[in-house]
């Protein structure tokens, strides 16, 4: 065999023991779904029902950790939301020390990220469209 087809067969060796770990329970960033009516869920949608009330609530619920772009981002997706005026949690998992939840705004879908706090209350610390 070449030096080339040994070469060949290392990635592929490498590529499915990456992929196996990923998928593995192991994995700290593997998603871990949360039900919808869970206490995390419940209180992700109570942040988004506030802000279909006002924005101003944004700067309460925004992690210190957050950039100043990323905030910027969040105030346009706070804005949608509230023009929208309902939402509606859709999906909503954990993958390390994050929360990650779909928000559906009128015929919008937004993921957030959210991070636990020091006080147990969740932040704000990301959005995509």
């Amino acid at each position: 065999m070449s030096s080339a087809q040994y070469i060949l067969i290392g990635v592929a060796v490498v590529g499915v023991a990456v992929f196996g770990f990923m998928r593995s329970d192991e994995n700290e960033y593997a998603e871990r779904p949360m039900a919808l009516d869970s206490a995390e869920a419940k209180a992700a949608l109570a942040i988004f029902e506030q802000l279909t009330q006002t924005t101003n609530a944004l700067s309460e619920v925004i992690s210190p950790k957050a950039n100043p772009m990323v905030q910027q981002h969040l105030q346009r997706s706070a804005a949608r939301i509230q023009t929208a005026g309902t939402v509606e949690l859709i999906n909503a998992h954990w993958t390390g020390d994050y929360f990650k939840v779909q928000i559906q705004a009128a015929e919008e879908s937004h993921w957030f990220t959210l991070e636990k706090a020091a006080d147990d209350s969740l932040k704000l610390l990301g959005v995509q469209k």
